[in-house]
């Protein structure tokens, strides 16, 4: 529900608008739309705002029962310290490979979508959802036989993010394997390969729970790390250059999509460890930290006055969740990786995939931990080098 020109968009809306709008002035608009948002949650910075009052009381809970950061930690089987260099690992990288020159934070969504505008054109709202199942259907997993539910339309009050849920868990019925049926919820007012991305991504859950088959106890998510960074396994194919061929019959230079994609997680991971850096030292203040890691690795102008930060939901919602996406890319990774190495490239699609990836990973459910599940799938611990070398190929030359 922000102010725009008149009108309403929403959160969703507001970032894709981020990546298209082409007149510096209206993007800036739409940029200063999240306002209400960033005083909703952070008030005007002051000591007592809303966010810092709940991250000191986080950080005072997590101090006694942990943190999301440390299930992630534990779940890789690295400390906190770790998860801490591994992001700064990532961070660095893109430092090196993304160029010197400094962009105003309205600008850098912009910068790194030309990917998003050379195709946006060829992906209408109303061509989201036939691209999606397609793409799922040459994986080897039909979302449409799998009973998945759908609901994609914006409408007053709806949650104003896109999400996935179980609405039944699978179980055996008289020696019958029920499956479990999933639900996709979003509120899609625009097409564009940002947002199907998104779509894809929130798919990926559907095939993540879909393909358990276990006993009642471990019909759920091994963890929410895994969870997110599986769910990213087929989504990132949507910017590789022979996918967009494949499956919007046209392509943008390799260069400009895997900018699109990375600027995207390199945010994920900046806000990874602005949260951890949050919960070790709660008094902080929080925009100073977030200008202190954008400017440094993002080569985004310093603003310390905005909290331009605020608008994730799981900042406000579930403190340190965040973590689940940027250490996840590092799993995800690591999965397409070996995924490739075990069948070829599955970016156009390959019927194995699903059925080789239910018996190898996402069959066990929540009864193998990720750092198990992890172990045996890579038959080594979890490392950044697959991320790094991904990252390193937007290096010029």
């Amino acid at each position: 529900s922000l102010s725009f020109e008149d009108g309403k968009i929403n959160r969703v809306s507001a970032l894709d608008m981020l990546h298209e709008t082409s007149d510096a002035a209206r993007r800036k608009a739409v940029f200063f739309a999240f306002v209400p948002l960033w005083q909703a949650i952070n008030g005007n910075n002051e000591p007592d705002s809303p966010y810092r009052r709940m991250i000191a009381g986080s950080a005072a809970e997590a101090a006694k029962n942990g943190s999301e950061i440390d299930n992630a930690a534990r779940d890789v089987g690295i400390d906190p310290a770790e998860v801490e260099r591994w992001l700064v690992q990532i961070l660095d990288a893109w430092r090196e490979s993304s160029g010197d020159a400094m962009i105003e934070p309205w600008d850098f969504r912009f910068q790194a979508g030309e990917a998003d505008r050379m195709l946006g054109t060829y992906i209408p709202r109303e061509s989201l959802q036939p691209i999606n199942q397609r793409y799922y259907r040459d994986l080897g997993a039909d979302l449409e036989q799998m009973g998945t539910l759908y609901d994609l339309s914006p409408r007053p009050e709806k949650a104003a993010l896109a999400y996935t849920e179980f609405v039944t868990h699978g179980r055996m019925v008289n020696g019958i394997w029920r499956p479990t049926v999933a639900r996709v919820s979003a509120p899609y007012e625009r097409g564009g390969l940002f947002v199907l991305n998104e779509l894809v991504h929130e798919n990926g859950h559907v095939v993540n729970i879909t393909a358990i088959r276990n006993r009642p106890a471990f019909v759920d998510w091994p963890s929410d790390l895994f969870a997110e960074a599986f769910a990213d396994v087929p989504s990132w194919s949507t910017y590789e250059p022979v996918w967009q061929r494949r499956y919007l019959g046209h392509e943008a230079p390799e260069q400009l999509s895997l900018r699109a994609l990375y600027s995207v997680v390199v945010l994920d991971v900046a806000w990874s460890l602005f949260e951890l850096r949050m919960f070790r030292a709660p008094l902080t203040d929080p925009n100073a930290l977030w200008t202190e890691i954008t400017s440094r690795y993002l080569h985004i102008v310093p603003h310390p006055e905005l909290s331009w930060w605020a608008v994730r939901v799981q900042l406000a919602d579930l403190p340190g969740y965040m973590v689940n996406y940027g250490l996840g890319a590092i799993l995800t990774a690591e999965m397409r990786q070996h995924t490739s190495e075990a069948l070829g490239a599955f970016d156009t699609g390959d019927s194995r995939w699903y059925g080789w990836l239910s018996e190898q990973l996402l069959r066990y459910g929540s009864e193998r931990d990720t750092r198990t599940l992890m172990q045996n799938f890579l038959g080594r611990p979890a490392s950044p080098q697959a991320l790094l070398e991904q990252i390193h190929r937007l290096k010029p030359g």
